[in-house]
């Protein structure tokens, strides 16, 4: 494709926004605002939520055992995006500046506002620690709303992130393979139509994987260079 105004850290937030979507997740980033000016406090690589009534039976894909999804509840996920395995972890404002996390969980809209300062009380030593895996993905749940912080890095391998819960590139890219390409035609789900629906932002990324031979195994590198990502 060749358009070069990509940057592999903007494919690698496109790639995990695509895998939440692709798991029934709303997704946006966000920008905590701060009172002085040309400033902000923090900002969000993508926040995710999910529904629990989500369905798409049709696809005939679940959602990925990675999410370790709980039945009945709404899924608030905090996502913080690296393309530096050696720099997975959340942005420390998040756990040490009062009122950052609070105005990410009051934008989010999935707790009432007395609930917040709990909840956020509560997640900020979850994202401190970042990869721990138990806790990670446990979160902290109120009133049938679960909060949890996503470490993600595309470019990261096991060995180098060989404990703890990160969205690495080969989860992506296993998962959306399975979405895209199924081995067979789906008598409830054609795999071909226009892919700009997916958006100016996703669809090149779609149409990479749609554009796959039978068998054949995507890869990061091949779809940086594919997007003429520098």
């Amino acid at each position: 494709m060749g358009d070069t105004s990509w940057r592999k850290p903007e494919v690698n937030e496109a790639l995990v926004a695509l895998y939440l979507r692709l798991n029934g997740y709303f997704t946006t980033g966000l920008v905590v605002h701060a009172p002085e000016w040309g400033q902000n406090r923090t900002e969000i690589d993508c926040l995710a939520v999910r529904h629990p009534n989500h369905m798409e039976p049709e696809r005939g894909v679940g959602p990925s055992p990675f999410l370790v999804l709980r039945d009945g509840r709404v899924d608030l996920l905090i996502c913080e995006v690296k393309s530096d395995p050696t720099e997975v972890a959340f942005n420390e404002r998040l756990w040490t500046e009062p009122g950052v996390l609070e105005g990410v969980l009051q934008w989010a809209g999935v707790f009432g506002t007395q609930e917040v300062p709990r909840v956020a009380n509560q997640l900020r030593p979850i994202l401190k620690e970042g990869l721990d895996a138990t806790r990670a993905q446990d979160g902290i749940v109120t009133n049938d709303v679960r909060a949890r912080g996503l470490l993600c890095c595309p470019p990261a391998t096991e060995a180098e992130l060989p404990r703890g819960w990160c969205l690495r590139g080969s989860e992506i890219l296993r998962y959306a393979s399975e979405c895209f390409n199924p081995p067979e035609r789906r008598d409830t789900c054609s795999t071909r139509y226009n892919f700009h629906l997916w958006g100016s932002w996703l669809a090149p990324l779609v149409e990479y994987f749609k554009g796959l031979q039978p068998g054949a195994k995507p890869s990061l590198d091949k779809l940086y260079d594919y997007l003429g990502a520098a």
